[in-house]
């Protein structure tokens, strides 16, 4: 076999695999970007507080899937929301918690089942330490999906 032919097929088959490596990549960017379905996300926090007050922010994620199980991964709550407070307590208690920089979120990992057709709680106890409005992304994660909901509360001094 001549030199230019071996040349040829090892080009050719680097340009295959480059190709195949290309739609692969596009496939998983495609499958998660895709909204998580059969879910629906509220979060429930007082629009008005007053400096020092400790009170509840509850998100309820509702799982309305027939039949299937929802799995949620964990529960990551803005900086800009949190720059006001702190986190007294989390219920149910998370397995673990650390800072996403690259998200600018506090990420709680419960790696919670909830089934078919029921809503589970997860309840942030937070104490308001500066006065100002503060707004922010709540997603829930399935995976490396999820789905965003919106937390605001005003802090004001008495």
């Amino acid at each position: 076999m001549s030199t230019k032919k071996v040349l040829l097929i090892g080009c050719g088959t680097v340009f295959f695999g480059f190709c195949m490596l290309v739609v692969l990549a596009v496939s998983w960017w495609v499958h998660i970007s895709k909204d998580v379905e059969g879910i629906s996300v509220s979060v429930d926090a007082p629009l008005d507080v007053k400096l020092g007050e400790t009170f509840a922010m509850v998100v309820n994620v509702a799982n309305e899937r027939a039949g299937e199980d929802l799995s949620v991964s964990d529960v990551d709550v803005g900086d800009a929301y949190l720059a006001g407070f702190v986190v007294v307590s989390v219920e149910p208690t998370p397995e673990s918690s650390m800072h996403i920089p690259i998200d600018n979120s506090m990420s709680y990992t419960f790696d919670s089942l909830i089934p078919a057709g029921t809503t589970k709680s997860f309840t942030f106890t937070l104490r308001a330490e500066q006065a100002g409005v503060y707004r922010g992304d709540v997603d829930v994660c399935e995976g490396l999906r999820f789905v965003t909901a919106i937390a605001q509360t005003c802090v004001k001094e008495e």
